[in-house]
């Protein structure tokens, strides 16, 4: 008898579109910032400061949202997110004050920081071990993707209008997904009507949790200095990548004489080759087995070596686009398989408080980035923040080689049961 593919077609499908649009309305103030800073007349320290608004929000909300989730259902947290961070997603173009923006953009952090708890629990309801890595990586691809699209739409929408209705029109997708995922999604197989009884058969027989194993306080976790040091990768790691993406179209503005739309494609460039990368290294991953230690180790060396030499090549438009490309590849194509690595070394039962805890502390470096190149740039030159980006990769490579390549593996965690970011 086939089995269905509902789960992912209608659930996995539209689990990217939501982490799609998280990032497009995530990432979309980046393309305002050059006119912001002339409307709102502020530095490129307090833009900074605006950038990294959202995460304050996003990083006090992982839990709580992980405990909602998973105590009642997954489907309503997620739903009255999508709303919530909708709404505040076209205040940003309706608040025309600078203090305005930043309680905009906390309460849209807050909304999103309760989605990816809440994703990990359909992950684990609606996909067996063996479909879950995929499942999550086909999510995750939504990180570049999202830049790539994002850029050019955003260039396009300010260029015919201006940037207020540019975030209120994309603000419009997160309602009509919240609308979508009333009628189309279900916290569980066995609570769904549109799913195939073949299908919710083979789900109900693959996806049950054993029984035998209790669940890891958080108490064992804050006590696990392994978990601690993934901790600090993460956020170093984090701190280059959120800092890439949205001080990319400042610096492409710096770099070249193009309008808003040219910025656009410019800046959606190194994303649409760190998508392919991305694919590629996680493929390659997986089929090689054994330690995945290189094939994160690797990429965040390539990307910090690239943001640091940017730094003493100067201004010029080509040769600086392919030292970004370069950084691209390497900041975004270790994400397929960093989570089945980390929480390798993590006692199964362990797992789920590990990666909220190393989720939490990396997302701080969404805070903490886009102020450190703001300061740095000191309002002329967004290369003299990037190559500090480089240092923290740079960091973050030795400590996967030097400490976290020493750890022990835990042989016995299940194979795929991984969270994203």
């Amino acid at each position: 008898m086939s089995i269905g593919k509902a789960r992912w077609y209608r659930i996995g499908f539209l689990l990217f579109l939501t982490y799609f649009v998280a990032f497009v309305d995530r990432q979309n103030i980046s393309m305002a910032a050059p006119d912001m800073v002339k409307s709102l007349g502020v530095s490129s320290t307090l833009v900074g400061v605006l950038l990294s608004a959202f995460f304050w929000g996003y990083v006090m909300t992982q839990i709580p949202g992980g405990w909602v989730a998973g105590k009642f259902s997954a489907k309503k947290v997620i739903i009255a997110a999508l709303f919530i961070w909708g709404i505040a997603a076209m205040l940003t173009g309706v608040v025309h004050s600078f203090n305005g923006l930043i309680i905009v953009r906390l309460i849209m952090g807050f909304a999103e920081g309760v989605v990816w708890p809440a994703f990990a629990v359909l992950f684990v309801n609606w996909f067996p071990n063996g479909e879950r890595a995929r499942a999550i990586n086909f999510s995750e691809m939504a990180l570049p993707i999202s830049s790539i699209v994002m850029a050019p739409a955003a260039g396009w929408m300010i260029h015919q209008w201006n940037y207020h209705v540019m975030f209120i029109l994309q603000g419009i997708p997160p309602i009509i997904l919240a609308l979508l995922f009333i009628w189309l999604v279900s916290d569980s197989p066995s609570e769904d009507r549109l799913i195939s009884e073949s299908e919710r058969n083979y789900l109900k027989q693959n996806t049950e949790k054993p029984t035998t194993e209790k669940e890891g306080s958080l108490i064992e976790v804050l006590l696990n200095y392994r978990v601690w040091v993934f901790c600090v990768i993460y956020f170093l790691w984090i701190t280059g990548m959120y800092s890439f993406g949205l001080w990319m179209p400042s610096l492409m503005k710096q770099l070249s004489n193009q309008g808003i739309q040219g910025i656009g494609w410019l800046s959606a460039v190194p994303f649409i080759l760190a998508t392919i990368a991305m694919y590629i290294n996680a493929a390659w991953s997986d089929r090689r087995g054994g330690s995945r230690m290189w094939f994160i180790a690797t990429p965040l060396l390539i990307g910090g070596l690239a943001l640091i030499a940017e730094h003493f090549i100067g201004f010029g438009l080509i040769i600086n686009m392919i030292i970004l490309i370069i950084a691209g590849i390497g900041i975004y194509s270790a994400f397929g398989p960093w989570w089945a690595w980390a929480l390798s070394f993590v006692p199964h039962n362990q797992s789920g408080s590990a990666m909220g805890l190393i989720n939490l502390v990396g997302n701080f470096g969404g805070i903490v980035g886009p102020i450190v190149v703001g300061i740095a740039a000191g309002g002329t030159n967004l290369i003299n923040g990037f190559y500090i980006l480089g240092y923290a990769l740079i960091i973050g490579f030795l400590l996967v080689v030097l400490v976290a390549s020493r750890f022990q593996e835990n042989k016995a965690a299940a194979p795929g049961e991984t969270m994203p970011s």
